[in-house]
């Protein structure tokens, strides 16, 4: 029977099975190496697994030339060259040396030598092209990481028994639908051809391969929910050799999966705010030095630079725009006009700074944003480590308010949680530099020394002091998670009665690879313990495989999806090919389960970059870096032109028609620009506050946020766009095109992107058939669409829906 079932995988059918069979399959297993070292490394490396996974590797390099300091930066510190954890230290031998925290998988590193020469490990040949015409070094971190299935070829009747795996327990191979299970299975790329499921039931099914990730090929059947429980397997077949899997596995069809992400959030248009730059509603909070939102950017105010500061050393990072929480409030009718549903509040706790990541107390909003000059009244009263003496100011209050309306309308809110550090003014903190060992929090925070007193800051920042941590909980101290558990609570459920429809939505989580995974999994089932449906969030800037492993986080900011597609779309020289840029994101999506991929946070910029339309001014950058106009000289910081904002257009359209749910960073749909931090945190444009400091020129575009406003409608308008499947039609790299299909239940929708420079014509498959309406686009000219011949703008795109009904 079972070579039946191998003669059935060659010609591509599916054979019944006898009754008499046995389970499993009298086929040889293959025996798969468990090596849980690190993988082949360069000489300069070493790698030791964490406790609580990850590796600890360190990196060793030797300058050629004398250096003050040298910093390993790479995609685990979004590529900071900050003094901080990834600080090499000078060796006796004239080496440097540093240990740093890693995440098993691929990852990049540059040496940054005296924070300005970016250099490559001489000792590692594996490099990747860093978009700049030079090269980053590559680690593979984990056995599995390092296979190379490069010598792989299909039909030799060779099978590689080291890339095979099922592993139930992660959501990336066992994932149930509505209707349907997905089951998957790993290969090495190009290694075999074909995988079958068969079950002890009797069910022999064979897989479809559907894509790559890395150096392995995904298998996959879909099976429907319920009927009884069944053992099951996988049969491997390359030539002439076949194998079955060693393990037997268990499912119960039935069962009801223990994770899912909020429905509300796969239908989310998030929208990122500085809460400080969006709106000045009242004056009453306004502090000392409170700017003029009008005023030109660069131009001081009459307080600046009177002390010797200048510019960038440092008077913008400390000013004070007066942007507050009465004004968000009174803009919610523009929001709601817009379309968006989502807020993401940046942190709005009691904090000195403008970005508030320095927090003050996680007990009280921001005075500032809220109803001003009442929190030292607050603190006075209260015990940090008594909930029973927290109080809610009027500030406070005033945030409650906000949240009452906005749900009102139908928003949603998350706001920004920084559990790693906070700030110096923090009464904690305080409290230990005043009282050192005998402080009540002497265990709180990353104390170097106690005489002299020295601590962490994160990344080197001394206003910054971070939290101890540990291996085995996250935050290494009781009192400090406790602390941060009834802070998670109380803007939950803010008036503590079990409802969570008073309090926000959910966090999103900074810096979230900073703390070890151990508190991330207690602290996200205590989140869920208040709000089944809350929403969590985290700032990962690379895949995030163990963040979205159904035990931690539903979602991360979704940098992988930013990048390639603004190489596509804003690339001129480092440019991806539109299949190119299909493959990099058909192997973001088989990279998540289904469940995670539908509310990922598809951003194009953020607080954190440029935005997005100077990129488009500023082409061929690797994301995130050489943004910055203070440190680069050649970033053009002017306005951009109708051509960029187009090509920010053709973004848009692709974030509202894919796969996962939108993010806009404040003002990018009235057409704000400019560099990296500060300059991407200007006040808000508003067309009732006209003219600002340079008429003409900050100005509202009516063009773009009408764009913004039509593109948004058309995502809201179609359900397929938010929840449907995802196909690829075409790929036209010499028209830069690219078409692809989103389907649920009877509607259909059809879109095609074109960042070419001038209009493409493609020719549509006839399977497509007909009855499509154009819903979304410049109309074709007459005469030059005869469907399936269409033709797409240069550098826009469109759209076509069908339904069955």
């Amino acid at each position: 029977m079972w070579i039946g079932l191998l003669a059935a995988l060659l010609i591509g059918t599916t054979p019944v099975p006898a009754k008499e069979e046995s389970f499993p399959p009298a086929i040889a297993a293959a025996q798969i190496p468990r090596d849980d070292g690190a993988g082949a490394l360069p000489p300069s490396v070493t790698a030791e697994r964490a406790r609580q996974g990850g590796w600890m590797v360190t990196l060793r390099f030797r300058p050629d030339r004398p250096a003050q300091s040298i910093v390993v930066a790479g995609d685990f510190n979004n590529w900071s060259r900050a003094a901080g954890p990834t600080s090499m230290a000078r060796q006796s031998d004239g080496s440097w040396q540093a240990t740093v925290r890693m995440d098993e998988g691929m990852r990049l590193y540059k040496f940054v030598v005296d924070g300005d020469q970016w250099l490559s490990d001489p000792r590692n040949p594996a490099k990747a092209p860093d978009g700049q015409g030079g090269f980053n070094s590559v680690l593979r971190l984990g056995a599995e990481h390092g296979l190379d299935a490069s010598a792989c070829r299909e039909g030799d009747g060779r099978i590689d028994a080291r890339g095979l795996r099922h592993d139930p327990a992660r959501l990336s191979f066992l994932e149930r639908g509505p209707t349907t299970w997905t089951v998957r299975y790993r290969t090495l790329a190009g290694d075999v051809q074909q995988v079958a499921f068969v079950a002890r039931d009797g069910r022999q099914l064979r897989m479809e391969r559907v894509g790559r990730l890395g150096p392995f090929d995904f298998w996959q059947v879909s099976l429907p929910v319920g009927g009884s429980a069944t053992d099951y397997t996988f049969v491997i077949q390359d030539g002439t050799m076949s194998k079955r899997d060693p393990q037997t596995y268990s499912l119960d069809t039935n069962r009801v999966p223990g994770f899912h992400t909020p429905e509300w959030a796969k239908n989310a248009i998030w929208y990122q705010i500085m809460v400080d730059r969006f709106r000045n509603g009242a004056a009453t909070n306004d502090g000392l030095n409170t700017r003029d939102w009008k005023q030109e950017w660069y131009e001081p105010s009459a307080w600046e630079g009177q002390d010797g500061q200048t510019f960038y050393n440092h008077f913008v990072f400390k000013r004070q725009c007066g942007g507050d929480l009465q004004g968000l409030r009174q803009q919610l009718p523009y929001l709601k006009s817009l379309g968006v549903n989502a807020l993401y509040l940046l942190p709005v706790f009691q904090a000195e700074s403008n970005h508030k990541y320095n927090a003050t107390n996680y007990l009280h909003i921001d005075e500032r944003i809220g109803a001003g000059g009442d929190y030292r009244a607050a603190e006075s009263k209260e015990d940090l480590l008594d909930p029973k003496t927290w109080t809610f100011n009027a500030s406070d209050r005033e945030f409650l308010v906000f949240l009452k309306e906005a749900k009102k309308m139908g928003f949603r809110v998350i706001i920004d949680g920084v559990w790693n550090h906070v700030g110096t003014a923090h009464p904690a903190f305080r409290d230990v530099r005043e009282k050192g060992r005998a402080s009540r929090f002497a265990d709180w925070f990353s104390v170097k020394s106690w005489e002299p007193f020295d601590y962490e800051g994160w990344f080197g920042f001394g206003e910054l002091p971070t939290f101890r941590k540990s291996d085995e909980h996250g935050l290494a101290s009781e009192s400090v998670r406790k602390h941060i558990y009834e802070v998670t609570r109380r803007w939950m459920d803010p008036d503590g009665d079990g409802d969570p429809s008073d309090g926000i939505d959910g966090w999103r989580l900074d810096v979230a690879n900073e703390i070890p995974m151990p508190f991330w999994h207690d602290w996200c089932t205590f989140v869920r313990s208040i709000n089944p449906d809350a929403f969590i969030t985290g700032e990962i800037w690379h895949r995030a495989d163990p963040w979205l492993d159904g035990k931690s986080f539903d979602a991360v900011m979704n940098y992988e999806f930013a990048k390639p597609s603004i190489r596509w779309a804003l690339n001129r020289k480092n440019k991806l090919s539109v299949s190119e840029l299909d493959a990099k994101l058909a192997e973001l999506r088989r990279a998540y389960p289904t469940e995670i991929t539908y509310v990922m946070q598809n951003l194009l910029d953020s607080h954190d970059t440029d935005r997005v339309v100077s990129m488009a001014l500023n082409p061929d950058r690797e994301y995130n870096n050489l943004n910055r106009e203070q440190e680069v000289q050649t970033y053009d910081a002017s306005k951009p032109g109708e051509e960029h904002y187009r090509r920010v257009r053709l973004l848009a359209l692709l974030q509202m028609t894919y796969v996962g749910a939108p993010m806009i960073w404040y003002g990018t749909e009235v057409g704000m620009w400019g560099s990296g931090d500060p300059n991407n945190r200007k006040p808000m444009l508003w067309k009732d506050l006209e003219p600002y400091g340079v008429p003409g020129e900050n100005t509202v575009m009516a063009d773009q946020l009408d764009f913004y406003r039509r593109v948004i409608a058309l995502r809201n308008a179609h359900p397929a766009l938010r929840t449907g499947s995802f196909r690829t039609i075409l790929t036209d790299d010499t028209q830069d095109t690219w078409v692809f299909l989103r389907e649920l239940d009877d509607e259909q929708v059809l879109v095609a992107l074109n960042a070419g420079d001038k209009t493409a014509t493609v020719e549509l498959p006839a399977s497509l058939g007909s009855g499509w309406k154009q819903v979304f686009g410049e109309p074709a000219k007459p005469g030059a669409d005869s469907f399936p011949k269409v033709e797409v703008p240069m550098q826009a795109g469109r759209v076509w829906v069908r339904t069955s009904k």
